[in-house]
C-alpha cells in the first residue's frame, strides 16, 4: 500500500510537470494556471512523496534486506530536489526524470516485498 501510494504521488508530480505548460500555453485558465506555477505547489506535492520514501523504503529494507530500492529513491528524490533550484527551462525535464525514478524505486520495493513473502517452490515441498 506504501509502495502504491508512492507511485501515485510521485505520479502527481510528473503529471503537475507535463499539464502546467500545458494549461500556461492554452491561456485563459486563469487562477489554475497561477495555482499550477506557483513554487509552493512544488513543496507541497514534496512533503507527501518525502514522507512515503522515508515510510516505505527504510522499513521494506529490514525485510529484504536489497539497497536498491532505498538508494534508486534517494536518487530519484535528490534529483526532485535538484529541479527547484535548476533554471526554470531545465525544472519539468529533471522534475520528470526524478519522478519515474521514483517510481521505478517503489515498483522495485514491492516486487522485493512480494518475493519475500511468498515463499519459493521448493521451499513448500
Amino acid at each position: 500500500m506504501k509502495d502504491f501510494l508512492g507511485v501515485c504521488l510521485s505520479g502527481l508530480c510528473i503529471l503537475h510537470c507535463l499539464l502546467t505548460p500545458l494549461l500556461l500555453a492554452l491561456g485563459g485558465v486563469g487562477a489554475i494556471g497561477v495555482w499550477f506555477e506557483s513554487a509552493w505547489v512544488h513543496y507541497l506535492l514534496l512533503a507527501p512523496i518525502c514522507l512515503v520514501l522515508v515510510w516505505s523504503l527504510p522499513l521494506a529494507w529490514i525485510k529484504h534486506r536489497n539497497l536498491s530500492p532505498l538508494l534508486l529513491g534517494a536518487s530519484g528524490f535528490s534529483v526532485l530536489l535538484l529541479s527547484l533550484f535548476v533554471p526554470e527551462a531545465i525544472e519539468p525535464m529533471l522534475a520528470i526524470a526524478g519522478g519515474l525514478v521514483l517510481i521505478a524505486a517503489h515498483l522495485f520495493n514491492r516486487h522485493l516485498l512480494n518475493n519475500f513473502l511468498q515463499p519459493t517452490m521448493k521451499e513448500q515441498s
